[in-house]
């Protein structure tokens, strides 16, 4: 684990510099290009220059140079913004604010700076547009969603009624579907009747999915969410997808363990309520706006705008996600006592300001990811352009600014990740550090009731164009289950199983994508399947993909496939993505009896021992699956019984280890301790 990048990150720690971590890196990051190398001073120049700025007393100047500079830089932006914030009162000189106010209504500025500077007034609470400017902007940005988004927020923070009629219009107009729902909030605030709102729609958009979205919003509104229970309230975030959806566009194995852990969570006395939230972009008739999975575990999709296209999107929302989510907790007038973030990334960066905001704990789930992707195979620092290494390092910096924000830290597995953790994130065994690290597992439900079905005729149901021929279900099944995309490999789990002798022995199930509206990412590896069967005309009949199902199908299709094995060759599962942080499809699947085939790079080898209870290869091509799954497989001494017993002790691992019931109880014991000192424990009878 030790390489060039633990080494840079040890000495920086050790340095006391008052230099950020970002500048060092970049003074001390490897040589790509003469330009790259400019552009790479010039970055270093302007963090720098902000850093200097949060050290002193920043004056009127200041301020007017950060204003100026405003709009550039998505990844640097996030920074003159919070700096501007944080020195609020200099914004009520009146050199200050008059130039603030110039360039609200200036038509010459960027999207990007006008959306910042409308943020800046909601953070600050500086009314600076009156309606004239409101109206002009309106226009002039009617095209860029981000701004038109903070422009209808900006309405409803200051109660502005007289463009009311302008906004009411934007709902028959081409635009997302949730900024309509935050123009919906909007007039609802400037007291129009929700019934005239729905019979406006009806006269001028047809009963069309627009009425339907506004009956099920307004519901929500007022749909009574949490009871009064004795006990603590705890929110748990997952901005990547959907748990109801797993398999489709972003939505992964985190789906799943959040329903599965909320669900057992709120079975304690001592927790009153869990809300896992999700941001959601799409909305038809299978996507309400919350799911009550029991009484005490609440799913809810917030309708906050993000440009998907866009992969900035939560650099440049994370001050709007942060106040949405504020929003809605202070409309159901939810009180969370604790809130769990689990990603490196912006929107986690909004939560924790938020926990802050309204005094809730903080636990973080703490990975080392882009870390871990710093160095090549010889473990050398990489070299990246200057775009990917500002990407990469604001997931860094973000690290270490929840390490210093949060109450809890939760490592994913034994002593050895601690190891790890502590190696990339040097400050963790510093003096005096305030939060321990608790090594606790994901886990999965041991205990589920698969249903009964004919397999063969299920998975035809649901099939994505490929099945397979009656004439072959004899043969053992090589499955894989994920969502679609590059990082996952599917690509090249297809060609390792076609391109060898796996493919007259073994047939291939895949289970992810989208049958309807699928991504980019998930449009291209379907197009790879495609060309690839296309030229392959002697696989057709052995390789079946099936689009993502709810975990509960899932479960039932191992638990099928697995009840009709045959004792010839072992039923496998293969994790074909290039690195996995930890695989609660691999854990599900080893419960169910598969041999593992996981990736050896990333967190899988912490509870999976190489030729012990399954097998970590390479996998970052085809020909590395290839031999990785054949070397076993076939070129080993391996006989039935061996693998037999490799798939047996993959099962006890999982039930010894990884029972969502045993998991459970150790975040309600972290969960539980951090409240206790706050005095928000219930008093037992």
């Amino acid at each position: 684990m030790l390489n060039a990048f633990t080494d840079m990150r040890r000495r920086y720690f050790e340095s006391h510099s008052n230099e950020s971590f970002a500048e060092y890196y970049l003074t001390h990051r490897c040589y790509v290009s003469e330009q790259d190398d400019i552009a790479r001073n010039q970055l270093k120049e302007k963090i720098a220059a902000i850093r200097f700025l949060y050290e002193k007393n920043a004056v009127e100047d200041d301020i007017l140079h950060l204003l100026a500079d405003l709009g550039d830089q998505p990844y640097l932006d996030r920074y003159i913004v919070e700096l501007i914030i944080q020195n609020k009162e200099l914004l009520l000189e009146k050199r200050v604010q008059t130039k603030l106010q110039s360039l609200l209504c200036s038509s010459n500025i960027t999207p990007a700076k006008m959306a910042h500077l409308i943020d800046i007034c909601l953070e600050c609470d500086l009314p600076l547009l009156n309606e004239d400017a409101f109206r002009a902007a309106l226009n002039t940005y009617k095209l860029d969603f981000d701004v038109v988004s903070v422009l209808v927020e900006y309405a409803i923070h200051f109660a502005i009624r007289e463009p009311a009629d302008l906004l009411r219009d934007f709902l028959c107009q081409s635009i997302p579907e949730n900024i309509k729902l935050q123009i919906i909030d909007y007039l609802i605030a400037a007291d129009f009747d929700p019934a005239e709102i729905n019979h406006w729609l009806q006269d001028h958009s047809g009963k069309g999915q627009m009425c339907n979205l506004l009956h099920d919003y307004l519901r929500f509104r007022h749909e009574e969410l949490l009871g009064e229970d004795c006990g603590i309230v705890v929110i748990q975030t997952m901005f990547y997808g959907d748990p109801e959806f797993s398999g489709r566009g972003q939505n992964g194995g985190l789906g799943t363990l959040l329903k599965t852990l909320g669900n057992y969570l709120s079975r304690h006395r001592q927790i009153s309520q869990v809300v896992t939230l999700t941001i959601q972009q799409g909305w038809n008739e299978h996507t309400p706006f919350f799911t009550r999975y029991d009484s005490k575990h609440l799913l809810v999709r917030l309708p906050i705008y993000l440009n998907n296209e866009d992969k900035n999107a939560f650099v440049k929302r994370e001050l709007a996600i942060k106040r949405a989510v504020a929003r809605f907790l202070s409309l159901r007038q939810i009180q969370p006592d604790l809130i769990h973030i689990r990603f490196l990334d912006n929107a986690s960066k909004a939560m924790a300001a938020l926990s802050k905001e309204i005094e809730a704990k903080l636990v973080f789930t703490l990975t080392p990811d882009p870390h871990r992707n710093m160095t090549d195979a010889n473990a050398d620092i990489l070299c990246f352009k200057v775009d990917e290494t500002l990407e990469k390092l604001n997931k860094i910096t973000i690290g270490d600014e929840l390490l210093a924000m949060t109450d809890g830290i939760v490592g994913i597995g034994g002593d050895t990740v601690r190891e790890e953790l502590e190696l990339y994130f040097p400050q963790l065994k510093a003096t005096g550090t305030p939060v321990d690290i608790s090594m606790i597992g994901e886990g999965i439900d041991t205990n589920i009731d698969a249903q009964q079905f004919d397999l063969w005729q299920f998975l035809e149901n649901h099939t994505m164009g490929y099945s397979i021929d009656p004439s072959h279900r004899d043969l053992p099944i090589m499955l894989n289950i994920g969502r679609l995309n590059e990082q996952k490999g599917q690509q090249h789990l297809l060609k390792a199983w076609g391109d060898s002798l796996l493919w007259q022995d073994y047939n291939l199930l895949i289970i992810g994508g989208s049958k309807q509206g699928e991504s980019a990412e998930e449009a291209a590896i379907i197009e790879y399947f495609r060309k690839y069967m296309a030229s392959r005309p002697e696989l057709a009949g052995r390789f079946s993909h099936i689009e993502a199902l709810p975990n509960s199908d899932v479960r039932s299709i191992e638990r099928s496939i697995m009840d009709h094995a045959t004792a010839r060759m072992p039923n496998v599962y293969v994790c074909s993505s290039v690195k996995e942080e930890f695989g609660i499809s691999i854990l599900e699947a080893m419960s169910e009896g598969f041999l593992i085939f996981a990736p050896i790079k990333g967190g899988v080898k912490t509870y999976l021992v190489d030729g012990q209870n399954g097998f970590l290869i390479d996998t970052k091509d085809a020909a590395s699956i290839q031999q990785g799954i054949e070397s076993v497989l076939y070129h080993s001494n391996l006989q039935s019984n061996d693998f037999q017993e490799i798939m047996q002790r993959g099962k006890r691992t999982v039930l010894n280890q990884f029972s969502m019931d045993e998991i459970a109880k150790n975040f309600a014991e972290l969960y539980l301790g951090l409240s206790a000192d706050d005095g928000l424990m219930c008093v037992m009878d």
